[in-house]
C-alpha cells in the first residue's frame, strides 16, 4: 500500500464560528477520506444510520458495514456533519473507536443537521452511509402527569366499537364508560372521522358533567348561526359560552358545521379543566398568584413541539404546552402539535381520556390504584381510593380498611385460611387492626376519595394492597367479601 500519512488540516469558518477539522488519510498512491471511489480493500458503507436529538446533541447510531475489507477489521468511524443540507460537511472529532453510536455535541438547538458515516479499517476509507437529519433541541419531560387514571386498566369494560385498535382503544372505551361518546353506530366509532363543531359541543358538555362542573342553563347567547340544529346541540353550544369554553368564531356565530382543529381542541380542553373538580393525584395551581383558589391547570410552558410559530396566539400556545405538561395530548414523544390539522375521533378521545385523569371523574365501586406499577428500588407507592354509584356519584363517609400482602413462593404462605380469615396479610400504614373494619378507619370524603396514603415496597418483590368498605365493625372474609374487595399488585425489581 505504500507509506501511509494522516494529515490534519484546521481553519475557522466564521459564519459558523466552528472549527473545521479535515482528515486526509493519504497513501503514496490514493487519499481516502475525501468522497469517491473505495479501494477493493475498503469497507462497506454503514447501514441503517438513525438521528435522536438532544439539548445541543444528537445521538447517531447505525449498523457496521457487511464487508469490513482488507486490514483486519473496522478500526475506526468518521462522523460528518452538515449544517446546510449536505452542501458543506464538517467532522465530529472523537476518539478512535469502532462502537456503532456516538453522541455528536456542540451543535445548534432548532438547526436541521444532516450526518453521515464512513467506515475506516487499518488502510482504507469506505463510502459513506446514507444520511440522516435531525433538529437538536431541549428535551422537555412533562412536569405535572396525573398520578391516577379516571380509567383503570382492568376496571372499564371495552366497548361495543369494532373499528378501533388496541394503541387508543382504551381511550374510546373510557369515554364511552362516562358516556361522552355513543360512537358513530352501536358498533362503530369512526376514530379517523373528524370532528365538527356542533359535534364537539356535545362531547364537551358531557366531559364536563363527569369532570364535576355544574353546567349552566344553556340559554342563547347571540349566535345566530345555530338555529337550524336540535335544542340538545343549542344547549350545549350555548352552555359551553356560558362556561367560557367557547368565545365563538365571532361574538355572533358558532361556525357549527365547521371541524375542529387541534389548537382549538387545546383551548376547549384548556378551558374545561379550569371548570372541573380536580380529583385524586390531579395537578391544580393557585389561580393567581401563590395563595387562595386553585384549578386544574399546568404552570409550566415548556414543550418539546416545534411548530407552535406562525399564526398561533399566544392563548393557544400556552394552551398546548400546559396540556402537553399534564399529559393531554397524542403526541407526547414527537416534535410536531400539527395545530392546524383537524381534530379526528380517535385523538380527541385520547385527549379526553387523559384530561379525566386530574378531575375527579372515576369508575362506580370501591376503586384503589397505585401511582407506580412497577418500578426499581424500593420505593414510596402512593395509592388511591375512590367510591363511587352505579351513576358514577361520589359517595362520601364509606369506611375504608387496607391490608397487604407479600407474594410468596413459600407453600406455608397464604393470603387466606381455609375459612375465609386473613392469614399472612399484614397491615398497611393506614390500617387500624389487621382485616378488621372498625371506627377507626379512614373515611371517604365528601368528593368520595380517601386521602392518598402511601407504602414503602420491598425490592425484588410483589405486594397486593387491598381495600374494602362495609360497616364498623366487620371481620374481612374472603368467602363473603371477595367480590367487592378491590385490589393492585406492584412489583419492584433491582434498579
Amino acid at each position: 500500500m505504500g507509506m501511509h500519512f494522516k494529515i490534519r488540516i484546521f481553519s475557522m469558518k466564521p459564519s459558523f464560528k466552528r472549527q473545521l477539522a479535515i482528515f486526509l488519510s493519504v497513501t503514496l498512491f490514493s487519499v481516502f477520506l475525501l468522497p469517491g471511489t473505495a479501494s477493493a480493500a475498503a469497507p462497506g458503507a454503514p447501514t441503517g444510520l438513525t438521528a435522536v436529538s438532544g439539548n445541543k446533541q444528537v445521538v447517531l447510531s447505525w449498523t457496521a458495514p457487511a464487508s469490513t475489507g482488507g486490514g483486519g477489521g473496522i478500526s475506526d468511524y468518521i462522523i460528518e456533519y452538515s449544517p446546510d443540507a449536505g452542501t458543506t460537511y464538517y467532522q465530529f472529532i472523537d476518539s478512535v473507536s469502532n462502537a456503532t453510536s456516538i453522541t455528536v455535541t456542540g451543535l445548534t438547538n432548532t438547526w436541521t443537521y444532516t450526518f453521515r458515516v464512513y467506515a475506516k479499517n487499518a488502510g482504507d476509507l469506505g463510502p459513506a452511509s446514507a444520511v440522516a437529519t435531525a433538529i437538536p433541541a431541549l428535551v422537555h419531560t412533562p412536569a405535572d402527569l396525573a398520578l391516577y387514571s379516571a380509567c383503570p386498566t382492568g376496571v372499564i369494560p371495552a366497548s361495543s366499537f369494532t373499528d378501533i385498535t388496541t394503541n387508543y382503544s382504551a381511550s374510546v372505551d373510557c369515554i364511552k364508560y362516562y358516556g361522552i361518546t355513543k360512537g358513530t353506530t352501536d358498533t362503530t366509532y369512526s376514530p379517523n372521522d373528524s370532528v365538527t363543531r356542533w359535534q364537539m359541543a356535545l362531547f364537551l358538555t358531557r366531559m364536563a358533567s363527569t369532570a364535576g362542573t355544574v353546567l349552566p342553563d344553556g340559554s342563547a347567547q347571540g349566535f345566530s348561526d345555530i338555529s337550524n340544529y336540535s335544542n340538545e346541540i343549542k344547549t350545549a353550544i350555548n352552555q359551553l359560552k356560558q362556561l367560557g369554553i367557547t368565545i365563538g368564531k365571532t361574538a355572533t356565530t358558532y361556525a357549527p358545521a365547521d371541524n375542529v382543529t387541534r389548537e382549538e381542541m387545546a383551548l376547549f380542553i384548556n378551558r374545561l379543566l379550569l371548570k372541573a373538580k380536580v380529583g385524586p393525584g390531579g395537578n391544580e395551581e393557585f389561580v393567581t398568584g401563590t395563595s387562595g383558589v386553585k384549578e386544574i391547570k399546568s404552570n409550566d410552558t415548556d414543550s418539546n413541539f416545534t411548530d407552535l410559530t406562525g399564526g398561533l396566539t399566544f392563548e393557544s400556545i400556552n394552551a398546548i404546552a400546559k396540556l402537553w405538561n399534564l399529559g393531554v395530548t397524542d403526541s407526547q414523544s414527537v416534535p410536531e402539535y400539527e395545530p392546524t390539522k383537524n381534530m379526528t375521533r380517535k385523538a380527541m378521545a385520547i385527549f379526553m381520556a387523559n384530561a379525566l385523569a386530574h378531575t375527579n371523574a372515576r369508575p362506580a365501586g370501591l376503586v384503589i390504584q397505585a401511582s407506580a406499577y412497577r418500578v426499581p428500588g424500593s420505593p414510596a407507592i402512593y395509592f388511591s381510593v375512590t367510591h363511587r354509584d352505579s351513576n358514577l356519584n361520589p359517595i362520601s363517609g364509606s369506611y375504608v380498611d387496607t391490608f397487604k400482602y407479600t407474594v410468596s413462593g413459600l407453600t406455608t404462605s397464604a393470603r387466606f385460611d381455609a375459612n375465609g380469615f386473613c392469614k399472612d396479610t399484614i397491615l398497611t400504614s393506614i390500617g387500624n387492626i389487621k382485616c378488621t373494619l372498625d371506627a377507626a378507619d379512614p373515611k371517604t370524603d365528601v368528593n368520595g376519595n380517601l386521602a392518598i396514603f402511601f407504602e414503602s415496597i420491598p425490592t425484588l418483590s410483589t405486594q397486593e394492597i387491598y381495600a374494602w368498605t362495609s360497616t364498623p365493625t366487620t371481620s374481612y372474609d374472603n368467602d363473603i367479601h371477595a367480590t367487592g374487595v378491590t385490589m393492585v399488585s406492584v412489583v419492584t425489581y433491582s434498579g
